[in-house]
């Protein structure tokens, strides 16, 4: 059994004598927190933004040698970077024929890390052609988020059209199942997206296997025969009484037992006959 790298990313990035690489030290906890469910599994990591390729080595190393890391860039030198257990693919993360492709090669992903342009329309574009191939448990990542309040980049604060506002309509969609508006409905994105994690410069969203609408329920015994001016009748639904009647039973026949002993322990021993 091949035992998994005992050092940090951290600690691999601060001792790095292979490519290039640049990253936010803050960003650091996030990946562990993010990929450490992926250490030792066989997984499919996919990084947009391939620069010198020091981070496709690090993502391999720190996930072990199960993972399979493939990187695309449009820098067309960057396809000499390949080597065992990591692919790359040059070409445009805006482009959806190429990425259409990239899912048909190398697709489903476990992982998939944008750390491409940073232009918000091109990190938009990419999620929406990529989340349908994000495995059910998998995660997508999308880094260095403060470019949306860059003009020279296309972002500004408030603006209708950076990934900071699409991510606000996808927490949106994460609570339609309990919309009371008929324009505002559960979609594609309701169903499949478990959670949606923000840090500084740095969105995570989950991916699921498409949930069912959430259901609500109570237990257990009123304590009062009226709260906020509902009396418990009203407020006890059909699954709820029977939950009661249910838990009752052992209930009540322990009050049976504490008061008739004997009589009760010889039904019981009846029974059993």
């Amino acid at each position: 059994m091949r035992l998994m790298p005992t050092r940090s990313l951290r600690a691999y990035f601060d001792h790095n004598a292979g490519p290039l690489m640049h990253k936010w030290l803050h960003y650091f906890p996030i990946y562990q927190q993010h990929l450490r469910p992926f250490r030792g599994r066989r997984s499919t990591v996919l990084e947009i933004g391939v620069s010198h390729g020091g981070s496709l080595k690090m993502w391999r190393y720190w996930l072990g040698r199960r993972a399979h890391v493939v990187g695309i860039d449009i820098e067309p030198r960057v396809a000499g970077l390949a080597e065992p257990g990591i692919d790359i693919m040059v070409g445009d993360q805006s482009d959806p024929a190429f990425l259409a492709e990239l899912a048909r090669r190398h697709g489903p992903f476990d992982v998939v890390i944008d750390d491409g342009g940073h232009i918000p329309a091109h990190q938009i574009a990419s999620i929406e052609a990529l989340w349908p191939h994000v495995r059910p448990g998998g995660i997508y990542l999308v880094e260095d988020l403060h470019s949306n309040y860059w003009p020279e980049m296309g972002g500004r604060r408030g603006a209708p059209d950076t990934f900071i506002a699409w991510l606000g309509a996808r927490l949106d969609d994460l609570h339609a199942f309990h919309s009371r508006e008929d324009d505002f409905q559960p979609n594609d994105w309701t169903s499949t997206i478990a959670g949606i994690h923000l840090y500084d410069s740095v969105a995570v969203l989950d991916k699921c296997a498409p949930r069912p609408r959430p259901e609500h329920r109570k237990t257990g015994f009123p304590v009062f025969d009226d709260v906020y001016g509902r009396s418990h009748d009203e407020m006890l639904d059909e699954h709820h009484r029977r939950q009661i009647a249910a838990v009752g039973r052992p209930l009540r026949r322990l009050g049976r037992l504490v008061r008739h002993p004997v009589v009760t322990t010889r039904r019981v021993l009846a029974r059993r006959r």
